[in-house]
């Protein structure tokens, strides 16, 4: 049987589907077709999200073309496994899913389809997440362990209260092992996925052979565990940081467009800056390292021309087919450096100050590149927490009338300040000083992992402050023009 081989979309706005064959017995082949479709047709489909998992190319779908004819494509195991999943006994079920509907190999293709990317998932009448096979039996029992928490969770508005420690202790380890494996999948730590759940009408997680649950069944917990369920992750999650930041992204999202979206009564979502949300999706991986900036390019912020504007009430479907365009366009034939640089560059005209530094974090390594040290690397995010990306916290400007506040010559960002002092000694943490930190500049315990990364520096003159590990004795300290304090 011959090997199925793409025909190239007449149309940049045009993308194909996938129609499944029905079939009783799971273990059949794969039989599907793809079609072609544009965009102003607002045609009927699912979307997949998934975790591609390993390069492992061993399975196989069945393409049938128009003459009826079928030919063979190989497909990664999780997306096989997904397929099957999701194959309905009796019907044809239309999906759109990326490694069968886009042709990887052509480079151009690729840029275009990317650049739809946000469209097709929030025009997709769900998305369905598929978390991968089961193999404890497990799935089931996190399911129904979780679901009836989170539903008292949205019904009270968040008022539930929490379990007390005996109530903890009381519930069965065994049923709760599978909350902890769901807290570990791997999918809510990718990057793509943050998007295709955040664009979403509706999301069901499905998981092996347990029937699937909606995302707010999952979400919804981990909002009343972050709230008043502490003990329950203390005794069955432990890190449940993945899952958090997955599960803000998508309230992120979601607030800004669609009407019925979860709450968010003071609105800071909607005037999150695509800055913002570059920085927290930076602790997600990706096997393609451009990524980490074309992944969240459907975000509304992607498309402001000023990063303090509000997106409250926009229109999604207009906004994408309307005139601004993205703060970069896709292009997988630009190195991962470059597009680093190019969006940088962006960000800095978008913003119009240097709140951009703020997310800026190096180790050893990164510091002594060719790269300019300016440029955000969001594939090599340290685990150091950003200090002054958020409008909200970070709002007092220092500017002075006259002055030019920055200058980009040949890829080195040039700007104007006063050099206030030198850093005179680098002091070690001790539990005092971490103590004393946390209080004196944070005021907040949750604000401890904002030390990691930083080292405490001290001046001759016996001020104190927070600084990345890779600065030095005797380097500068200087107040920037158009940078920000903390109010």
């Amino acid at each position: 049987m011959e090997c199925y081989r793409y025909e190239t979309l007449p149309q940049s706005t045009q993308f194909r589907l996938l129609e499944i064959f029905p079939s009783t017995k799971r273990d059949e082949p794969l039989k599907v077709n793809l079609r072609a479709f544009r965009l102003e047709d607002r045609s009927t489909y699912e979307s997949l999200s998934y975790v591609w998992g390993t390069s492992n190319d061993d399975n196989e779908v069945l393409i049938e073309g128009e003459d009826g004819e079928c030919k063979r494509f190989k497909i990664r195991k999780n997306l096989n496994d997904a397929l099957r999943a999701l194959r309905h006994p009796s019907e044809t079920r239309t999906l759109w899913a990326d490694a069968l509907c886009i042709n990887e190999a052509d480079h151009e293709e690729r840029n275009s389809q990317v650049a739809l990317m946000g469209l097709l998932y929030w025009s997709a009448s769900r998305v369905n997440i598929w978390l991968g096979l089961d193999p404890r039996g497990v799935a089931k029992a996190a399911f129904d362990a979780i679901k009836p928490i989170s539903t008292a969770h949205w019904r009270d508005h968040g008022s539930m209260s929490q379990f007390s420690q005996a109530q903890v202790d009381a519930l069965d380890p065994k049923l709760w092992r599978g909350v902890t494996e769901l807290y570990q999948n791997p999918w809510f730590g990718r990057v793509w996925v943050q998007q295709e759940l955040g664009l979403s009408r509706e999301a069901y997680f499905y998981w092996g052979d347990a029937p699937p649950v909606d995302v707010r069944d999952v979400f919804g917990f981990d909002i009343w565990m972050e709230c008043t369920g502490d003990a329950v992750r203390a005794r069955f999650i432990g890190d449940a940081s993945t899952v958090r930041g997955s599960r803000d992204l998508w309230l992120q999202y979601s607030r800004v467009t669609r009407s019925n979206g979860p709450g968010d009564n003071s609105h800071f979502m909607a005037t999150n800056s695509f800055l913002q949300i570059l920085v927290d999706g930076s602790n997600c991986k990706a096997t393609d390292a451009r990524d980490h900036v074309y992944a969240f390019l459907g975000h509304p912020a992607a498309r402001r021309r000023n990063a303090y504007e509000n997106d409250l009430g926009v229109d999604y479907w207009e906004m994408c087919n309307g005139a601004n365009q993205t703060i970069v366009a896709p292009d997988y034939r630009k190195t991962t450096e470059e597009v680093y640089l190019e969006v940088a560059k962006k960000l800095l005209l978008q913003h119009d100050d240097l709140r951009l530094l703020g997310a800026v974090s190096h180790s050893d390594a990164t510091i002594k590149s060719d790269s300019p040290s300016w440029a955000p690397r969001w594939n090599a995010n340290q685990h150091c927490k950003t200090i002054g990306t958020w409008p909200g916290g970070w709002s007092t400007k220092i500017e002075v009338a006259g002055t030019p506040s920055m200058h980009i010559h040949e890829n080195a960002l040039q700007v104007h300040g006063l050099v206030i002092s030198s850093v005179s000694s680098l002091l070690r943490w001790t539990q005092e000083s971490v103590d004393s930190t946390v209080s004196e500049a944070f005021r907040r315990k949750s604000n401890m992992e904002l030390l990691y990364g930083r080292r405490i520096f001290q001046t001759q003159d016996g001020h104190k402050g927070l600084v990345q590990n890779v600065v030095q004795a005797g380097d500068n300290l200087v107040d920037s023009i158009n940078s920000y304090l903390n109010q």
